[in-house]
């Protein structure tokens, strides 16, 4: 019986590392204030569970102002690798207020998801 048990348990530890074993952390830097007429530089910094930069992927972002549907519709961007596991673009942000972005990676197929929340406050 305890033997069972035992391979029972193993079988599940297992299988939760291995589940684990495709994730990403996702970092989101953006700037705190915007300036009305101009876009907003967004980075992402992608690094797999072993700590090592992720290259290469397809990275994009959707962005939604919390608590308000925006006038002409959710605001998105592709990001473009600059290098080390870090994605660069820029946003066409012009309210202040908080925002949820919606980060989506692509990674040879394998398809990675998060939400980050920021805020921004006009320039003056």
């Amino acid at each position: 019986m305890k033997s069972l048990t035992f391979f029972i348990v193993s079988m599940v530890l297992i299988f939760i590392a291995g589940c684990g074993s495709d994730q990403l952390t996702v970092d989101l830097i953006t700037p705190k204030t915007y300036t009305p007429g101009q876009v907003s530089p967004i980075k992402v910094k992608v690094i797999d569970n072993k700590g090592n930069p992720v290259k290469g992927a397809k990275v994009s972002v959707e962005f939604n102002m919390e608590g308000m549907s925006m006038s002409n519709g959710n605001v998105s961007m592709t990001a473009k690798e600059t290098g080390d596991g870090l994605y660069s673009g820029n946003a066409n942000l012009q309210m202040e207020g908080d925002y949820t972005a919606n980060i989506k990676v692509d990674k040879t197929g394998k398809k990675f998801e998060q939400e980050k929340r920021f805020s921004l406050v006009l320039n003056k």
